[in-house]
């Protein structure tokens, strides 16, 4: 059985712990981001899409994977134009929200245009980074502990 099959069959015991744990998420980030999730959103397409060329796929600890270490090797570029395609966000609001990103430190724009995510972000969204395990540990334990899981 594939995963979405899974998923399907399992939907009434994953959907409740999901929706409290995504809730609880999105709360905290609307929170973080002062109430402006295209900003999370522009933050966060600007993360995935720059992840370091060493990126393992395998996962690390989280701990690892935002240390300032493994964040000062070579990222894939992406600039505002990029975030704008991908993200659905009209480039000149992705242009506002990335000068609003990096007045607080979290991203920089090259002389080329390409963006990156600072340590400071990633320091400064520790408590969403907890929070994101405890959304996902509480995922896995519908998973780990149901004997009626099919």
């Amino acid at each position: 059985m594939g995963n979405s099959q899974f998923i399907r069959n399992n939907f009434d015991k994953i959907w409740p712990v999901h929706l409290a744990g995504f809730t609880k998420l999105l709360i905290q980030l609307r929170e973080r981001f002062d109430g402006d999730l295209d900003l999370m959103l522009v933050l966060a397409v600007i993360g995935g899409r720059t992840r370091p060329e060493t990126w393992k796929p395998q996962l690390v600890s989280a701990e690892e994977m935002t240390s300032s270490d493994s964040r000062h090797s070579s990222q894939y570029p992406i600039n505002i134009q990029s975030v704008a395609e991908f993200s659905g966000i009209p480039r000149e609001t992705v242009r506002r929200k990335v000068g609003i990103l990096q007045d607080k430190g979290w991203l920089i724009r090259d002389r080329d245009g390409r963006l990156s995510v600072t340590d400071t972000a990633a320091m400064g969204l520790a408590s969403e980074t907890d929070s994101t395990i405890a959304y996902l540990a509480a995922l896995r334990t519908v998973f780990d502990g149901k004997d009626d899981i099919k």
